[in-house]
């Protein structure tokens, strides 16, 4: 059974001539589908491109990847110590 995502009503304003444009290229009843698919290329591209950045930082910077390894370990140590506080205060 295919589980149905809940789905959230957005209200945006664009130019007349763009909702125009949609309704020829896109097609009336097909707009939000479309603007949706649009808007989650473009997040996961944004993703992918921040990521690459990243990774090209680290590779130009050993030093800095060392800095972000041990800020890595630190906010662990941090999350379970906090864990651990939360559990004992029961």
């Amino acid at each position: 059974m295919k589980q149905v995502e809940p789905k959230q009503t957005l209200s945006i304003t664009i130019p007349i001539t763009l909702y125009q444009r949609l309704q020829q290229e896109v097609g009336k009843g097909k707009i939000s589908k479309f603007i949706k698919e649009t808007v989650e290329e473009k997040l996961e591209q944004e993703k992918e491109d921040l990521a690459k950045a990243y990774q090209e930082c680290y590779a130009n910077n050993p030093h800095l990847l060392e800095l972000a390894k041990k800020w890595e370990k630190a906010q662990d140590e941090d999350w379970i110590n906090w864990e651990k506080k939360r559990r004992n205060s029961k």
